[in-house]
């Protein structure tokens, strides 16, 4: 049973990052706050077709934007902090990080002209601070990039733990070590209801710390002959340090390949979390007077991202680096669910082109950010929370850590099992999912015109598959037709395509002449009736049905 005081309720409601990997936010409400925890985006897959990013549905912000009283972030990965640009220009509330966190969110809002419009409130892990009557403090955590921290609400329902995306790492490469006294602390301190990171919950055991693949990374470099290309996320800044301290004991010279490679860790160096002894680092355009095997490149594009710096090494089209037998390319970071194909198909190029390419598996050099079942419940057990719901994770991911919650002493009862849009609510003793309502995505169209619907999405997608047909018509003015054809694209291209458009052109004849004098006046009518006519026969031939597009005009007579 959970025991809460009757100070009015307490709503949990997340609108993205449950039953899916990205999107994550979740929203704290109780009287005149609401508090929003992270605000991050996804990644289109193949289904989206022309979408550069997917936002969460921020509909219930809107709802509720009298009480909207700010943003606490965990960490700076994107699927935690993409969306604050777009979410800002709605809402001028108030954000809350630690100093690596703002410092990328601040690179941000200076791209979106943001900068001058919204409160940056720097906090340090064990500082109290509050947002609206909610007292707040930040504790430090570890993942794959420094300045990771859980959040921890005192409402007046009690304390709430949200612990962003986590690993228990006790000696990271950049940054402090999970604060694990703290949570400690909390758990005897009473802890409402827990929120934790369900990533790994399916992985048996511990994960490993992330100085564990320093010793492959640095056997790697020390053998390799010529060149090496080391790549990882952009903001790995445990991995990228590792990488850095490897190639200062070797005497590599180091150039940062990839826009966002070069922000990022320039970020964190200039705020004092990374560290490289003059002239380790060199500007590209510099390399030709650095011997080939003295030279390391960090390099974005781990994820095969079509237009990064490895995607144009692999296609031989990098203004200054190319590949040679005996260079070699780390590719220290896992795959996600979705890239497998594009990361194949660079893997593969750059191996024609002669290079040697280690990926996890072939060689120990990337250990996930993300605790395991054993850790998590070790994390469970110090906090001893009365409630508990996973987060950060697909289903599979959820089921598996509501049962590691279960089986670490959380009542049954009280373990949710949520997702987006589900009201958690905190009342008179009790804790219930109490209403649902339907989160969408908003979509961000790669032409940088702003969103587009599901719709057009669906449109997209049938001109894929099956093309386009465009019947022409021009009507005299008693209706009748005079001037017809049909076009297409993408649909039919062998020896039957002039056939089978012939028969359409002709049934569509047959249609439009059928109709009264007064159907045909209407260009509308005589335009649905030409669809209708052209899906019918394309189903009667067991044709794929595209996108069917009529063009009706009125001719003018002389």
């Amino acid at each position: 049973m959970v025991k809460t005081v009757d100070r009015g309720p307490l709503d949990i409601v997340p609108l993205g990052g449950l039953g899916e990997f990205g999107l994550n936010m979740m929203t704290y409400r109780h009287g005149d706050t609401m508090l929003v925890v992270d605000a991050g985006i996804m990644f289109p897959g193949p289904e989206h077709l022309g979408v550069n990013v997917l936002l969460p549905d921020t509909r219930y912000l809107e709802e509720h934007r009298d009480v909207f009283r700010g943003i606490v972030l965990t960490h700076a990965h994107e699927d935690h902090i993409g969306a604050l640009p777009q979410i800002l220009k709605q809402f001028k509330v108030p954000v809350y990080g630690t100093k690596l966190t703002l410092g990328m969110v601040r690179r941000k809002l200076v791209e979106h002209e943001l900068d001058s419009e919204v409160e940056l409130h720097e906090i340090s892990p064990g500082e109290s601070f509050s947002v609206g009557s909610f007292g707040a403090e930040l504790v430090s955590m570890t993942h794959s990039l420094a300045d990771a921290v859980a959040v921890v609400l005192d409402t007046p329902q009690g304390k709430i733990v949200h612990t962003g995306d986590f690993k228990v790492d006790e000696a990271p490469p950049v940054g402090p070590p999970i604060d694990l006294k703290r949570l400690a602390e909390l758990g005897k301190e009473g802890v409402l209801c827990m929120l934790s990171d369900s990533t790994n919950a399916e992985v048996a055991g511990r994960t490993g710390n992330e100085s564990s693949v320093a010793d492959a990374i640095k056997t790697l470099i020390t053998e390799a002959p010529g060149r090496v290309l080391f790549s990882c996320f952009t903001s790995s800044t445990h991995r990228i340090q590792i990488a850095l301290d490897v190639a200062a004991k070797l005497g590599r010279k180091v150039a940062l390949v990839g826009r966002s490679m070069v922000e990022n860790t320039h970020t964190a160096m200039d705020l004092g979390y990374m560290k490289a002894p003059a002239g380790l680092i060199r500007a590209i355009d510099e390399f030709d007077q650095v011997p080939r095997n003295k030279q390391l490149f960090i390099t974005a594009g781990s994820q095969g991202e079509p237009f990064s710096a490895l995607a144009q090494v692999a296609n031989d089209t990098h203004r200054y680096i190319s590949i040679e037998p005996g260079d070699r390319v780390l590719l220290s970071a896992r795959v996600i669910p979705g890239n497998t194909r594009a990361v194949n198909l660079v893997v593969n190029r750059l191996h024609r082109l002669g290079a040697d390419v280690f990926q996890p598996g072939r060689a120990d050099i990337h250990v996930s950010g993300h605790a395991s079942a054993e850790d998590l419940d070790m994390v469970l057990r110090l906090v001893k929370p009365e409630s508990f719901v996973p987060i950060h994770g697909e289903w599979r991911q959820l089921f598996h850590h509501a049962k590691i919650a279960r089986d670490s002493g959380v009542d049954p009862d009280a373990v949710f099992l949520a997702e987006d849009g589900d009201v958690l609510r905190f009342e008179e003793g009790s804790a219930a999912i109490v209403d649902h309502f339907d989160t969408q995505r908003e979509l961000v169209d790669v032409s940088g015109l702003g969103l587009v619907d599901d719709c057009v999405v669906r449109d997209r997608r049938r001109l894929a598959a099956a093309g386009v047909v465009v019947p022409m018509l021009s009507l005299n003015s008693k209706g009748a037709p005079i001037v017809s054809d049909i076009l297409s694209r993408g649909f039919v291209d062998n020896e039957d395509a002039e056939a089978l458009l012939s028969e359409a052109h002709d049934i569509v004849l047959d249609a439009v002449r059928s109709l009264s004098s007064e159907e045909s006046g209407s260009e509308q009518a005589v335009e649905e009736l030409i669809e209708v006519t052209l899906k019918r026969f394309f189903r009667k031939k067991g044709i794929r049905r595209p996108v069917i597009l009529p063009v009706v005009v009125e001719a003018e007579e002389e």
